[in-house]
């Protein structure tokens, strides 16, 4: 049985809640999204430098459509993997070109992925106090 996300989290509106948690440091220590990304201009081929951070701190994102993926992981069975369906909504990041202007769209992560980091990082922080 999973583990529901405790009601705080979503005391407001999740795309706030996200850049709220960013500005006050709690995804600071997580390296995807604190290590320079390239992201590649379909129209013209520039390649530019981002970091996903930044864009959490600034609100330069939008939540897609929620939606159920399957997901597979090891499993200790004599077959190796086990499947299951898990629901995701992407962070949409919107990159404008810098060289012809041309919007790129990247979607490195998801609201559930970063909650449960979140989530996971507060704990950690108790247990050390």
């Amino acid at each position: 049985m999973k583990k529901k996300p405790s009601p705080s989290i979503f005391r407001r509106d999740p795309k706030e809640e996200i850049m709220n948690r960013a500005r006050k440091g709690v995804f600071d220590r997580n390296p995807l999204l604190t290590t320079p990304h390239q992201v590649v201009c379909k129209a013209c081929g520039f390649a530019q430098k981002i970091t996903y951070l930044d864009y959490l701190k600034s609100g330069k994102f939008e939540l897609g459509e929620t939606r159920m993926i399957e997901v597979s992981y090891a499993a200790p069975t004599i077959f190796g993997l086990s499947h299951a369906m898990e629901k995701i909504t992407p962070m949409i990041m919107t990159v404008r070109c810098e060289r012809c202007g041309t919007e790129i769209s990247c979607s490195p992560v998801s609201l559930e992925y970063l909650l449960f980091t979140a989530t996971k990082q507060q704990k950690l922080k108790n247990m050390y106090v």
